[in-house]
């Protein structure tokens, strides 16, 4: 009995790379999304089975801590990183989501910058979460997470800024804006992700 209760360490590390690899895609997906002269809906439809494979992984590591009696750091760190890993998928795919919904046909203009910006992260995340197990020095990839984000917030600003001058239809600009925002924000949710993988460094180092 007492076995059944002792995780292989493995599992949930596995899991996080698996999250992390589909992040990437998802991200990889998005910047092409934004980039795109005109919306690619076959590049929409790709984004959702993927999040929905992200969404069944973290109820894997959840399921799998309610049933774990030691797991290989704490169960709180594992629980709050599972959660901002699963919230950058849910944005990301959000704000494809409000592209359709909205009925956008035209670009929106720096989308593709922070998407940019989002997909760098994601993939300075993905170096750390593969030795994520072993520690190890990777405190220079999470600190370029943060100076990323600091990059987002200034394209935010600044298409805020262009947006405001340019777009004439109010009903135009609030949809962009609120796109621009949740783009914005999937940045802020990776910097707040590597928050979480460098407090696990500092705790088990």
């Amino acid at each position: 009995m007492f076995k059944k209760l002792m995780p292989k360490e493995e599992k949930y590390f596995d899991d996080f790379k698996e999250v992390i690899a589909r992040l990437q895609e998802m991200a990889k997906l998005t910047h092409d999304f934004f980039s795109a002269e005109t919306y690619d809906k076959e590049i929409f439809l790709k984004l959702k089975p993927i999040e929905n494979r992200c969404d069944e992984v973290s109820n894997r590591i959840f399921k799998r801590l309610n049933k774990s009696f030691i797991t290989p750091f704490d169960r709180e760190d594992i629980f709050s990183l599972t959660k901002k890993l699963d919230a950058i998928g849910d944005i990301l795919l959000g704000a494809a989501i409000r592209v359709d919904i909205f009925n956008l046909e035209e670009r929106i203009e720096n989308a593709e910058n922070l998407t940019a910006v989002v997909l760098q992260q994601i993939n300075e995340l993905g170096v750390v979460i593969q030795h994520l197990k072993n520690s190890g020095d990777h405190i220079n990839e999470c600190k370029a997470v943060k100076d990323l984000e600091s990059e987002a917030d200034n394209i935010y600003r600044s298409s805020l800024k262009q947006l405001f001058l340019k777009e004439k239809d109010p009903l135009k600009l609030i949809k962009k804006k609120e796109i621009l925002e949740m783009l914005e924000n999937a940045s802020d949710k990776c910097q707040s992700t590597a928050n979480v993988i460098m407090s696990i460094f500092i705790k088990n180092s």
